[in-house]
């Protein structure tokens, strides 16, 4: 399916499964962009020097941790399998577009 797209088309549909925002329930788009927010004003506020705050509480290694294994274990448990099954012959044998694959 994602084959047929053109190439900005292509790009946004794969932005979107990497933010989240396309699938899984209601709210999901939103938990992960809040995500992505705690992780920008934690790395801004070590630039500037001060404490990170993000609507008047403060942001410290507990939030930010989990913050980042929330992050990172979406790619993870997609990507990981998907280079496994990849190793095998017939799974590349079985794209339809081969010419991609060059």
């Amino acid at each position: 399916m994602h084959e047929s797209l053109t190439p900005l088309g292509g790009m946004v549909s794969l932005a979107q499964m990497m933010l989240n925002n396309v699938f899984g329930g209601k709210g999901v788009g939103l938990i992960n962009g809040l995500l992505y927010v705690i992780l920008a004003v934690f790395i801004c506020g070590l630039m500037v020097g001060r404490t990170p705050e993000f609507l008047g509480k403060k942001i410290e290694g507990k939030e930010v941790k989990l913050a980042s294994i929330a992050l990172l274990i979406h790619p993870l448990i997609i990507l990981a399998p998907t280079a496994i099954a990849l190793m095998r012959p017939e799974a590349i044998a079985s794209i339809s577009n081969g010419a991609c694959m060059a």
